[in-house]
């Protein structure tokens, strides 16, 4: 019976982990991943109308940031999980809060986002209009995601194709 106690609360304690972003998840990987491009052979994701929470600020952080790291960026307290192994995290606080929080598999969806000169990995709500496409590094398919006023910082990525 303690075996499976301990077991239950390993499970809710994990499942806890989870950011219970997964309806946002999908859908920004939906709108990345879709082949619908623009003119200019991207996508363009306004997060301001993509989220259905408020946010003042998106952060972006990679694998291996702890709870400590995540707080001196954001400038709050904040007791959340460190970002998994093979993952990265999108971080939206409002009012001096984490409003919330998705953590994404670099495997099952490989979106890198990029730096855009002052801004870097933090993205003020009113300049949160992203460019997204696909594009080769090494044999794997990559999606760029970087603010779209710095798209021409790493437009020659676009012409990176993966072989068939």
């Amino acid at each position: 019976m303690k075996n499976i106690l301990l077991l239950l609360v390993i499970v809710l304690t994990l499942s806890g982990c989870n950011s219970g972003n997964d309806q946002f998840l999908e859908k920004l990987e939906a709108a990345v991943t879709s082949e619908e491009k623009n003119a200019k052979g991207y996508t363009t994701i306004n997060m301001a109308e993509f989220t259905e929470f408020e946010w003042d600020t998106l952060y972006y952080f990679q694998e291996g940031e702890n709870p400590r790291n995540i707080a001196d960026i954001i400038g709050i307290r904040w007791d959340g999980p460190d970002v998994p192994g093979g993952h990265s995290r999108l971080l939206f606080v409002k009012d001096g809060q984490v409003a919330s929080f998705a953590d994404y598999d670099l495997v099952e969806f490989p979106l890198r986002v990029f730096g855009c000169n002052k801004d870097r990995w933090v993205y003020p709500r009113e300049r949160s209009t992203f460019a997204t496409f696909k594009y080769c590094q090494g044999d794997t398919e990559q999606y760029a995601f970087i603010p779209e006023p710095c798209l021409p910082n790493i437009s020659e990525l676009q012409n990176s194709k993966c072989p068939k």
